[in-house]
């Protein structure tokens, strides 16, 4: 007996708008949730996510979870479902995946397929594509990890303060007396990415808090340590896929 690809891996797509909830729910197959626009912030096993442009959401088979709409503009979600034998070469915990432009014209191709029974070999071959795209795409315990290590903690709070996000990461990073070297190595083993994009991630954290606080963009520039708004809004669109006005 066949077991063909499209058994064990399903697509579903939904449309959302701001304020949509996903009520607490766990799956028997596992879940990777993303964003084709917009962005999701997600409750899983007791810790908070976010889920914007570029990145989503592993959820291992049996994980409770619940997820939020925080865009006023509407949401296309979409989940790739995997059967438990699939799940069994992914992270057994939730991970955040880092996804390509390529990645996400690929969902959207095989998305066009699965409604067309003519074309079943070219959306299992798609199917495959992806698995294997999931498989090999970049992973990040958080989108924003934080670390008990007794000398990158303090360092990651200094950096996370609103009040410091004017300062370039040299400047910040002066106040600690670790060598570049050292910290490089210190934030990759601990964070699996470096304090650069660290940083980054934290900025667009607040400046979505922020937006939704009804903060101007102007402002919001300003206190991110932007000269001029255009460099905030090129810089926030790369992370997001949107313009923080789009977003707002």
């Amino acid at each position: 007996m066949h077991n063909f690809i499209e058994q064990d891996i399903e697509l579903f797509e939904a449309h959302y708008i701001q304020s949509d909830t996903v009520y607490p729910h766990c799956c028997l197959w596992g879940d990777f949730n993303f964003c084709l626009n917009g962005v999701f912030e997600y409750e899983i096993a007791g810790q908070h996510h976010l889920s914007p442009a570029s990145y989503g959401l592993w959820i291992p088979p049996q994980t409770e979870h619940c997820s939020f709409a925080i865009d006023d503009q509407p949401i296309r979600y979409v989940a790739i479902r995997l059967a438990p034998h699939l799940c069994q070469k992914f992270p057994k915990q939730t991970e955040v995946f880092s996804i390509q432009p390529f990645f996400r014209l690929l969902v959207e191709e095989t998305l066009s397929l699965s409604a067309q029974p003519d074309e079943i070999e070219r959306y299992r071959h798609l199917l495959q594509v992806l698995l294997d795209q999931l498989l090999h795409a970049p992973k990040h315990q958080h989108y924003l990890p934080q670390s008990h290590h007794v000398v990158l903690k303090p360092i990651l709070e200094f950096l996370a303060r609103s009040e410091h996000f004017v300062l370039s990461l040299q400047q910040c990073l002066s106040q600690f007396s670790l060598s570049e070297r050292q910290l490089l190595r210190l934030s990759q083993t601990e964070l699996n990415m470096s304090l650069a994009e660290w940083r980054n991630r934290a900025k667009i954290v607040y400046a979505i808090q922020k937006l939704r606080m009804g903060v101007s963009i102007k402002a919001l520039s300003i206190e991110l340590g932007y000269q001029h708004s255009s460099s905030f809004i090129t810089f926030f669109k790369r992370y997001t896929g949107k313009t923080p006005h789009q977003h707002r």
